[in-house]
This record gives structure tokens, sequence and C-alpha cells, in this order.
């Protein structure tokens, strides 16, 4: 992942990072608010050694026995000299710190304490407990002189404020942390997500081109055809940019024939074949849409088609075919509905009656379009994509995942089926802004092998 596609991916989730650090700044108040407040009272103490040789110059004290006494300063024997129940003591070692001044013989020693005048007392008897149990480890013997004795050089005083909780450094932390889990889930979320959100990678997958981008229209289910939806200049302009991108294809042979299917259910295929045969038709061509999803139909709903005969009764021979099939409006558009739901939609629709609906069908019209049922777990569109010209892949932005595209693509290879090209649909316009939605012109393909109709 290059650092524009990071960039990208970070501006798409804006949002989210926005959210993760008001989270972060919410929760460092929190816990600043309910933390206590800690006092710090600290205390220095010199070592002094009281033997003096010969000449009576005081004896030198190594740097090792000076740091015996600031190993004393948090010794359980000690502490349980000035605390005031056994429950403290404990507490009062993990509260204080004590080190050795580098280079001199000063030992400092810091007691952190809920109650600023307690921290400053514990601070003073602290001192004063380990001056005596040094003066009584150091006498030779008992009731001579000690050998080392400690002097108060700073004694401790009240504390001016807390020196915690800090409320900037926890904001700083929090904000942090935030932004490092935003960031983090965002990076983990989109490595772990393999549903197709660039026309680059759907190309990829479906080695074939990309023939459209579908812009996402929160009207598109209540007005699936952008005749109805004057709302929506851009859904109809991406549909008669779809229209010729397809002409571009194969400029020696056009496919007459056309299957228009989807990996799975509710990705935008049906809407597609019809906005795309009504682009088809305004642009001037003779073109029929057949509703070939014998057991989801959606085509006779969305043209509102009120007939019973349709491509069942049709492959039965309880139909002609010019009675099944009506004219849609004032285009050149005709429409084939489906008929009724039959219990063996895959045998009609891998028929020999539905070959030779197909040939005469082509010789009728300049372009047919068969809106199929999904590839996955079906195996009706592959059947029909055997028996056309050429198959249009439509695959739905965050919904059809990346394996979806690679097993269709195989089904359409195992049927020897000629697949066109892909769509894009339903496409947020924020991800088009972000470049994710733009379709390179397909490059003119001037010797196509396709299988031929019947």
């Amino acid at each position: 992942m290059d650092l524009l596609t990071c960039l990208r991916l970070l501006y798409r989730n804006w949002l989210l990072i926005l959210i993760s650090l008001i989270i972060g700044v919410i929760s460092a108040v929190w816990i600043t608010a309910n933390t206590p407040p800690k006092y710090a009272a600290a205390i220095t103490l010199m070592v002094k050694s009281a033997k003096v040789d010969a000449l009576g110059a005081h004896q030198p004290i190594s740097t090792q026995q000076v740091k015996s006494y600031a190993n004393l300063l948090s010794s359980r024997r000690l502490i349980s000299q000035i605390a005031e129940t056994e429950n403290e003591i404990g507490a009062l070692q993990q509260n204080i710190t004590a080190q050795v001044i580098p280079d001199t013989l000063l030992l400092q020693a810091t007691i952190t304490h809920g109650d600023p005048i307690r921290a400053v007392r514990l601070a003073d008897a602290l001192g004063a407990r380990l001056a005596t149990m040094v003066e009584e480890m150091e006498r030779p013997t008992p009731g001579s002189s000690p050998s080392v004795t400690l002097a108060v050089v700073d004694p401790p005083s009240v504390p001016s404020g807390p020196i915690s909780p800090k409320p900037l450094v926890n904001v700083a932390y929090g904000l942090l942390i935030a932004l490092f889990i935003g960031i983090g889930s965002i990076f983990l979320r989109d490595h772990l997500d393999t549903t197709i959100k660039t026309s680059e990678m759907l190309q990829r997958l479906a080695q074939s081109y990309m023939l459209g981008i579908i812009g996402y229209d929160k009207d598109a289910q209540r007005h699936p055809l952008v005749v109805h939806n004057t709302r929506s200049p851009l859904r109809a302009e991406a549909y008669r940019s779809l229209c010729g991108n397809l002409q571009f294809i194969d400029t020696d042979r056009q496919p007459k024939s056309l299957v228009v299917t989807s990996c799975l259910p509710r990705e935008g295929k049906s809407s597609t074949a019809s906005n795309l045969a009504i682009a088809l038709a305004q642009a001037g061509r003779r073109v029929i849409l057949i509703d070939g999803d014998l057991r989801h139909p959606r085509i006779r709903d969305y043209f509102g088609i009120n007939s019973e005969a349709g491509l069942t009764d049709v492959l039965i021979g309880k139909a002609q075919l010019g009675q099944a099939t009506q004219q849609w409006g004032k285009l050149d558009l005709y429409v084939l509905p489906s008929g009724q739901i039959p219990p063996n939609p895959s045998e009609l629709l891998g028929s020999r009656g539905m070959r030779q609906v197909l040939e005469e069908l082509v010789k009728s019209y300049d372009m047919v379009i068969i809106d199929a049922p999904p590839l996955l777990n079906l195996t009706d569109a592959a059947t029909l994509a055997g028996a056309c010209d050429g198959t249009m892949l439509v695959v739905r932005y965050g919904k059809t995942r990346q394996e979806h595209v690679v097993r269709a693509k195989e089904l359409l290879s195992s049927v020897d089926a000629c697949v066109v090209g892909a769509v894009l649909n339903a496409v947020p316009a924020r991800a088009i802004r972000c470049g994710h939605g733009r379709a390179k012109e397909p490059k003119v393909k001037r010797e196509v092998t396709m299988p031929v109709s019947g």
C-alpha cells in the first residue's frame, strides 16, 4: 500500500478518526477527574564520617556505603517505625523513592501521599528514623560514638500542588492513544476487508475491462429506472457512459446478445440491465430486454408491465414470442418478462428452445439484453452466458467480496463465456471523489473470438 492509498484511506475514514480523538479526550478528562491527587514531599540528607585519622581528617565514605543507606529508606524495618498501621507499610513502600545524588554524599527520599501535610510529616519522620538507625548500626560498641552520622540538608516542605494527575499530560496521552487506535483499526479493517472498493481491483480480479461506475443513489430502490428519477442526473449520465463504453469493446464485431449478471443477489444487476437497455434505446438502437431471472424476476415490476405471458410461456409453447413481447414507452425498446415462475428454471434456460429464441431475437434486434440470476450457487446465469455473445458482471461496492469475483470468473470461464466487462455499482460519492470511481475507457479490440449464438 503506497502513501497515496494510505492518505485516501484516512481521508475516507476521517469521521472515525475524529470520533476516536473525541473519545480519547473525554476518557482522559474522566480519568483525570476520578484520579485522587497525590503530593510529593522530599528530604535531603548528608552522610558524614565521624572517624578521624591521626592527622585529624575525616575518613572517606565509599559510594557503596551511601547506596546501602539509600536502600534502607524503603526497607520494611524502617517504614514500620513511621507507619500508623500494619496495612500502611506496603502502601508506603510503593510510594517512597530514594536515590543517591551522583558524585555527592547526599541522599534524597521522596514520599507521595494523598495528604500534603501527611507527606511532609512522613518525610520528616523517615529522615529522623534513618539517622537513628544508621547511628545505631555504625557504633563499634554499645555506648560508643557512631562512625557515621546523617544530617538533614534540605528539610521537606509542604508541596504547592499535586504531582498527579496532570490534566494536560493525560489529554496528550489520550489523544495519542486514540489516534493510534483509530488509525490502527482503520488499516486493520481495510486489511481484513476483502470487498471490492476500487475499479482497479475489480478489473484485475475479473480480468476484463471496467465498463462503468454507477454512483450510489438512496432513491434507486424506489425508482430503479433513471427515467423515473429526474433528481439523479449523474446516475443517468453514468448509464449513458456505460452504453458508450460498451460500443468500444469490439468495433469489428459488436456483441448482439448480452447477459447481465452478478455474483450474489441485491448487487444491482436488474437495475443495471434495465437502465442499460433504456440508454441503448435512447441512443437509437433497437433493443429487447429479457427477464431471464426465473426465480426472482424484477423487470416486470420495474417497467410496470401487466402481462401473464412471458419467457417461460414461450419456452413451453404456451405463447408466441410476439405475444409475450411488449414495447415500452415511445422508445424502440421491447421487454420480454419472465412469465410464470417454473419449477425447473435451469432446464428451461439451457434448453434448445431458449437458444432458438435467442437466435430469432438476435436477427430482429440490434441488442438483446438478458437480466440473468446471480452466478454463485446457481447454474442459470452460466448457462445463459455460454449461449450469448458476451457477459457483463455487476459488482456492488463494499459488498461483493474478492473471492466472489474470482469464483464468478471461474464459472464463466468453464462455459467459455466472453466477459466483455465489469460494472462497479453503488459507489459512494466520497469514493468517487477519492479517485476510486473512475472507469477507464476500454481499449478497442480488433481481434476477439466470441461464441456464436446458437
